[in-house]
């Protein structure tokens, strides 16, 4: 019989090759994506990589490994490399380039790599292949590398929600954006990450510790899991339209606490800054209109530096950088809606905010109500 009449695509495998693609798709664009380059690069190599370790469930409902028992010990196996690839996704988006000993996390991807290439190009025909997969591979490599993987898994993703969650502080007392920062996207991608993690340690450890999973029983958490990346991969094209703001950059922690003038620049006020000198500034030159206004920028133009006036601004008026720049935003808005038919888009720029959406869920939540409530409430 020809080889190739013994290879059926089976309904799994044209489910699973469904649900892949646009984890694939997603992938390729994003390694292409302009903005966000790098961070982008390192999410779409992460779906790649997710891409490759399903091939086993796309082509062996097929067939595939009846017909080619060669494949054995393809390097298809690169769950070792799915939690440094997140990491340096989000360390990008937020941070920057992470420091050079993050590269160590790589080293057990690369082994991983190199091992699958060796043992699939060397160890001969299937025979001998299947030879060493029962006297070696499985009883010994297979349960350090789960172990590791789901460590390595567990490790990256707790990096990542510490790392969100000081992004998120960061912006709320730095920029004047954090609404459009607030990751709501990397939020769902928290959210994908844990039942990622539920289901990958269900996945890696049930096979190997507690009892024998086939391909059949592994397929449905299979399925889920790129299902979830399908998701992931879709909100991060949507989400990825313009460059966000680094903590490395802009942290009052890497600017000195005393600061010396220097002689050939006006310095039009101290260190010790009154907040009448701040907020009289704010307002008279209407910096609260510009929509990607920051508290480095607002500490430069004042000639002091970001902890004097973050700190002068908490202190003395009970609220972050963002929530004071908001609520001038606001209180101009209020304005533009009641004076006559201008568009909520067109209030939404006029009034410092970058789009509309942003706009729309910083009013809902500062004021309680939509803007087009806001303005039918008290307009009627």
């Amino acid at each position: 019989m020809d080889e190739g009449t013994q290879i059926d695509i089976t309904w799994r495998s044209a489910l699973m090759l469904a649900v892949c693609l646009p984890v694939l798709f997603t992938g390729i664009a994003l390694m292409w994506h302009k903005v966000e380059r790098t961070a982008a690069l390192f999410l779409g190599l992460f779906l790649m990589a997710a891409v490759i370790k399903v091939m086993p469930q796309i082509i062996g409902f097929s067939g595939f490994y009846a017909v080619y028992p060669g494949l054995t010990f393809a390097p298809f196996s690169v769950e070792l490399w799915f939690g440094p690839l997140l990491f340096y996704h989000i360390h990008h988006l937020m941070v920057g380039a992470p420091e050079r000993r993050h590269l160590l996390l790589f080293v057990p991807g690369m082994l991983q790599t190199t091992y699958y290439t060796w043992a699939f190009i060397f160890l001969g025909d299937y025979l001998n292949k299947w030879q060493f997969n029962g006297v070696f591979h499985e009883p010994y490599i297979v349960p350090i590398e789960t172990i590791l993987a789901v460590l390595m898994f567990i490790y990256c993703w707790v990096k990542i929600i510490v790392l969100t969650r000081h992004y998120e502080k960061y912006l709320e007392h730095h920029e004047s954006t954090a609404a459009t920062f607030k990751p709501v996207w990397i939020h769902r991608l928290l959210i994908a990450m844990t039942l990622l993690l539920v289901l990958f340690v269900m996945v890696q450890f049930v096979p190997t510790f507690i009892t024998n999973m086939s391909y059949v029983e592994e397929y449905p958490l299979v399925l889920a899991m790129m299902v979830i990346l399908s998701w992931v991969g879709i909100d991060a094209l949507r989400k990825l339209t313009e460059h966000f703001p680094k903590i490395k950059a802009h942290s009052a922690l890497n600017i000195p606490h005393k600061q010396e003038p220097d002689s050939n620049q006006q310095q039009p006020y101290k260190n010790q800054l009154d907040i009448n000198q701040i907020t009289t500034a704010i307002q008279s030159h209407q910096w609260f209109l510009e929509p990607r206004f920051s508290l480095r920028e607002l500490a430069e133009r004042l000639g002091s530096n970001e902890t004097y006036v973050s700190r002068a601004i908490n202190q003395h008026l009970g609220k972050s950088f963002n929530q004071y720049i908001n609520q001038l935003r606001l209180e101009t808005a209020k304005i533009k809606l009641l004076e006559g038919d201008a568009a909520v888009l067109n209030v939404a720029l006029d009034s410092g905010f970058n789009s509309k959406a942003t706009f729309n869920r910083v009013f809902k939540d500062m004021v309680g109500v939509t803007p087009s409530q806001f303005k039918r409430q008290n307009t009627t």
